[in-house]
């Protein structure tokens, strides 16, 4: 048994091998075309690689399931096409007992995936935007003028940009008392993080204005303390990354600031959620992939299985992608939005392969 885990893990792992460096070509080219159409697309075509090798990390990770799927499929096929499948059957090992030699290496491949997608592919989205900024030069500098709002108890912030170290350029607050009205405004050119025990921030050439019922008193201040919650990772992956971009610490974090807050984390729990069910999304496919193997794609050619394959990685797809917005307008659990389409794609493999006994 051991040896047939290691014949068929290996046919598998080979086979998503090839599908990984597929979709890692199609979708860098795609990547390339993409930033190439974009009308502020000011930067050199070297700039433009460097850009889109800092996303690919991210990329491959989004595409996990799908890769393991069809690298299940391709590898599962070529042993069907050899009958080496059809002399497991016959030698009486069971469907569940082949499932078990193609889920261990597509453990493998998704544990290499989390890590690639945790504390990889983060880091390279938020690179890679802060390059594509500084590339495009003024422009973005432009751009940057619309600035950045926060919002923290009474206080609403806006800041005009963000600093290569993560401080806060042209900072504007806006503090309001209990009945909503603004009692004091404070503009700041920049303002930096002290980190530490003592965590605050240091607002550097301050203007503060208090607002009073008859008058309002203005003053400068060379440097003014503000005892503020948010750090510039905080910011920084608020501003410049999506949620689905970001690292299950990151969104836990960003989810815990905005109910804080009393703001909508339905779009970063769907993301949370969707990393956290995403070793199921992977099994589920490998179970839906030998259910077809077994079933009706044992005797027919390659071409037609990759394009079963292909519909029904689209099919996965466009179920998440339809669950995703249904959860927002019926106010659906984001762990159950997430998990329906996982379910559905795994009763359908167990299904097929029931069918065999």
């Amino acid at each position: 048994m051991l040896r047939m885990d290691r014949y068929i893990g290996t046919a598998v792992l080979l086979a998503t091998g090839v599908v990984l460096l597929a979709f890692v070509g199609l979708m860098s080219l795609f990547a390339m075309l993409e930033e190439l159409r974009e009308d502020d697309a000011t930067y050199l075509v070297s700039e433009m690689f460097v850009y889109v090798a800092l996303t690919v990390p991210r990329r491959i990770y989004e595409v996990l399931p799908y890769v393991v799927f069809l690298g299940a499929l391709i590898g599962l096929g070529s042993l069907a096409s050899r009958s080496e499948i059809v002399i497991f059957r016959m030698a009486g090992v069971s469907p569940a007992r082949i499932y078990l030699a193609v889920a261990w290496p597509a453990a493998v491949v998704f544990a290499l995936g989390f890590a690639l997608g945790e504390w990889v592919a983060p880091k390279g989205e938020e690179r890679a935007e802060i390059f594509k900024a500084e590339a495009m030069g003024e422009r973005a500098a432009r751009q940057a003028t619309r600035g950045y709002w926060y919002r923290e108890g009474a206080m609403n912030m806006r800041a005009g940009n963000l600093g290569a170290q993560g401080e806060l350029i042209d900072v504007m607050q806006f503090w309001y008392d209990e009945d909503r009205r603004l009692v004091r405004t404070v503009a700041a050119a920049r303002a930096e993080y002290v980190p530490g025990n003592d965590a605050h921030w240091r607002l550097h050439d301050v203007v503060e204005t208090l607002i009073g019922d008859t008058e309002n008193e203005v003053r400068a201040e060379p440097v003014l303390r503000w005892d503020g919650q948010v750090d510039p990772r905080l910011l920084t992956i608020r501003v410049l990354v999506e949620p689905r971009k970001l690292s299950l610490q990151d969104l836990y974090r960003q989810i815990d600031y905005m109910e804080r807050e009393s703001l909508s984390t339905s779009v970063y729990e769907l993301a949370f959620w969707s990393k956290i069910l995403q070793p199921f999304s992977v099994l589920g496919l490998a179970l839906l992939a030998l259910g077809f193997i077994l079933g009706p794609l044992r005797e027919v050619g390659m071409g037609v299985r990759l394009s079963v394959g292909v519909f029904a990685g689209l099919g996965f797809k466009y179920l998440q992608d339809l669950f995703a917005p249904m959860s927002m307008v019926y106010d659906l659990p984001a762990p159950l939005a997430v998990a329906l389409p996982v379910l559905a794609c795994a009763l359908i493999g167990a299904w097929g392969l029931a069918r065999l006994r």
